[in-house]
């Protein structure tokens, strides 16, 4: 089973980016889990599915933490074994497009809640569980929430990808930098770059540049209007536009995590 995390700044659409993966991966017969770290939860939107059918995560926060003996930091303790994650999978697992099976971890439920890290170290465990216990999944996507938070509290310790979505901006560029940072800390096996709403090839050059990366790691996303257009629709891009140069140079990230 391959871990993969999505990370980056705010708003350079990581979201589309994960849900066009993931279908194009069930779509070569791989079996997909994408989990949604992200508090705005707009990856079940983007996979076709209302929030209202999706049960989160953190709206049992209660639960997580008396299963866990989670302190208010999110730590667990080291009583992961009362948990029935079988149950965990059954109850959250929701089928979405191309059969990809998607989780929500979800966010704050009203001002003074408390922080989602008990929710966190819930995906912590659960994706550790998928990978020592031969899970059903070729591959384990998580979409971050933007910034470096999930690196921060070692979501993605030893993940086998993590692909970093930015922008050839420098604001967008500082983030990248430091969610690389954290993955390498983490031991993170390779480090993929996607400069995404790309124009020219001189924001790849840019773009490597600035994070001293290879080539061989970067990858361009073009700019395509459509990707606007489907998004106010609420229709999958893969849907409305399946000859989208956006789909294509997806089909290359495919490629590369396959490999």
């Amino acid at each position: 089973m391959k871990k993969i995390v999505i990370t980056g700044k705010g708003g350079v659409g990581k979201t589309t980016i994960i849900a066009t993966l993931s279908r194009l991966l069930s779509r070569d017969s791989y079996r997909v889990m994408i989990i949604d770290t992200d508090p705005s939860m707009n990856l079940a939107m983007s996979m076709g599915v209302p929030l209202s059918d999706v049960l989160t995560l953190a709206a049992h926060k209660t639960e997580i933490r008396v299963n866990t003996d989670m302190d208010d930091d999110g730590e667990d303790n080291h009583h992961s074994g009362k948990i029935d994650f079988e149950d965990v999978l059954k109850d959250f697992t929701v089928k979405t497009s191309d059969e990809v099976r998607l989780i929500v971890m979800g966010t704050i439920p009203f001002g003074g809640a408390g922080c989602i890290c008990s929710s966190v170290a819930m995906v912590k465990l659960l994706v550790e569980h998928l990978a020592a216990n031969g899970s059903e999944y070729d591959f384990v996507i998580v979409d971050s929430q933007a910034g470096s938070e999930i690196l921060g509290r070692g979501l993605a310790a030893n993940y086998d990808y993590n692909v970093v979505v930015t922008e050839a901006f420098p604001k967008a560029i500082d983030v990248a930098k430091h969610v690389m940072k954290l993955a390498a800390d983490l031991k993170v096996k390779r480090q993929l770059v996607v400069v995404n709403k790309t124009a020219n090839g001189i924001d790849a050059e840019k773009v490597a540049n600035a994070l001293g990366i290879d080539g061989h790691d970067i990858f361009t996303v073009r700019h395509d209007k459509k990707v606007l257009e489907a998004d106010n629709n609420v229709v999958q891009l893969l849907d409305m536009e399946p000859d989208s140069v956006v789909i294509d140079d997806i089909r290359k990230i495919k490629d590369a995590v396959c490999f």
